[in-house]
């Protein structure tokens, strides 16, 4: 069976960023990757792909701005041809956010029933819900606001910035990472929400520290762990997960950073290995994908080493469904570089494959 990848990527000279638009590769079983298309960005920064194998569709969030592209892809050749486009959601009138970028989308998730996009709107604080149609999304019909702390009356609404959805396998349990950034007041929280009569009821949230930004999250395999990474802390969280009550307890703060390393570095991606006996974090700075064992028993994380991430500022990071390869998308350098895995310890080996792709932010497979 053909196999293809879609990349995602910035475009806009405010980010600094060389991309042209969506990149579309061909794969074959020996892992050689053929670029067969380019779609041109109708607007900056087609940064988060979210794949909707139900209607062979892609939606692409243009980041920094407030609109959801989405294509129809030709399931033979792989090809992406542009059907509609849609608001995110109206923008942000907060006085301390900046003016560029007052809606932001950053992340995206569809239901299990995939009738509907969950959007993560950064700037604007909220997760928009855009039911899904013939042809392609309706406006958002629901938000779901993320206040940060409280203020003095008078004072302009706070809010939070959620930055990304993920879904409990099997399960209309969904987290969110939260960034408490100053501007707006926020909360740095992972909160954890069911899909209710298309509605997102909120069920539980863990705060964390100040300052920390949580930025990406995964479950286990079994459901019964949640990890969660910090952009500024640069820390990876574990949490038990509770699915029948929908809460969430938190059990483990760890670094995703060497012993001694005291350089600047952001953390940006955390994934579960297929198997669930692994665990990656990326860090943007030293540059580096974090291997962590996970205890069986308990799913309490150990360090297993760090390997050099083939390039430079890790942005986004995936794992093949097989979890045969592991793919760094280094923003900064303008690569993918592709690793193999190994099975029995986890750990990456770099292969001779690295990718050329301007300012890569994104990678899904079809």
């Amino acid at each position: 069976m053909t196999k293809f990848a879609y990349v995602g990527c910035r475009t806009s000279e405010w980010r600094g960023a060389r991309g042209k638009g969506i990149t579309v590769f061909r794969m074959n079983d020996e892992g050689h990757w053929e670029q067969i298309q380019c779609v041109p960005s109708i607007q900056d920064n087609p940064s988060w792909l979210t794949l909707d194998t139900k209607r062979n569709r892609l939606y692409a969030l243009h980041g920094d701005g407030n609109q959801v592209a989405i294509f129809n892809r030709d399931p033979e050749t792989g090809l992406l041809s542009l059907s509609a486009e849609q608001t995110t959601g109206p923008l942000n009138g907060h006085p301390d956010l900046e003016t560029a970028r007052r809606n932001n989308p950053v992340g995206a998730a569809l239901t299990p029933d995939m009738n509907t996009l969950l959007v993560a709107n950064h700037e604007a604080g909220n997760v928009a819900a855009l039911p899904v149609n013939d042809t392609g999304l309706d406006k958002p019909c629901h938000f779901s606001r993320i206040e940060g702390h409280a203020v003095k009356d008078g004072a302009f609404q706070t809010l939070s910035r959620p930055h990304e959805i993920v879904f409990l396998p099997g399960s209309t349990l969904f987290a969110v990472p939260i960034q408490g950034r100053k501007a707006g007041n926020g909360i740095d929280m992972i909160r954890l929400y069911r899909w209710v009569e298309s509605k997102a009821q909120l069920c539980d949230e863990v705060h964390l520290a100040d300052g920390s930004w949580p930025r990406h999250v995964d479950f286990h395999p079994s459901g019964k762990w949640l990890y969660g990474i910090s952009e500024l802390s640069s820390t990876v969280t574990a949490f038990d997960v509770d699915s029948a009550r929908g809460s969430l307890t938190l059990k483990q703060t760890i670094s995703t950073l060497p012993q001694g390393y005291a350089s600047r570095s952001d953390a940006s991606e955390v994934e579960v290995h297929p198997n669930g006996r692994f665990l990656y974090a990326a860090n943007r700075g030293h540059d580096s994908i974090a291997i962590f064992r996970i205890d069986p028993c308990d799913g309490s994380l150990s360090p297993a080493g760090w390997v050099p991430c083939g390039g430079k500022t890790p942005r986004f990071t995936t794992l093949s469904p097989d979890g045969r390869q592991f793919y760094s998308a280094n923003e900064d350098s303008d690569t993918i570089q592709v690793f193999d895995v190994n099975a029995d310890t986890g750990m990456l080996t770099r292969t001779e494959t690295t990718l050329p792709t301007a300012s890569p932010t994104c990678i899904c497979f079809a």
